[in-house]
């Protein structure tokens, strides 16, 4: 499994800070948004990082790539279980991916 971006990137962090919790390996490849990588394009067609790949298997955001990782390795899963945990866990991780890094992007690229 290969994981595309730049590790300044907050969203291939995360990514990265879940695979590391789960104990699942994933090979970094560092890029950026100008790469000619067809492995990258095929991922993430509208250059967004980051993006993955499983095989065959490709998708690009990192909430798509944190479903993907949870289906894949159910057990002992960072998911609630239970649906109205799980929903509110997907409206946090949105809130952080929108409304907070609007916020702190305007700050740190100042």
């Amino acid at each position: 499994m290969k994981l595309f971006g730049s590790s300044f990137s907050p969203f291939v962090r995360k990514v990265l800070a879940y695979a590391a919790e789960r104990g699942i390996d994933l090979e970094m490849v560092q890029t950026t948004l100008n790469t000619t990588d067809p492995d990258f394009l095929r991922a993430s067609p509208l250059r967004k990082m980051p993006a993955f790949t499983d095989g065959d298997f490709a998708i690009s955001d990192s909430t798509a790539i944190l479903t993907y990782l949870e289906g894949k390795f159910p057990e002992n899963g960072l998911t609630p279980s239970d649906p109205a945990d799980r929903a509110r866990a997907v409206w946090f991780e949105e809130l952080a991916d929108t409304v907070m890094s609007a916020v702190v992007f305007k700050c740190f690229f100042n």
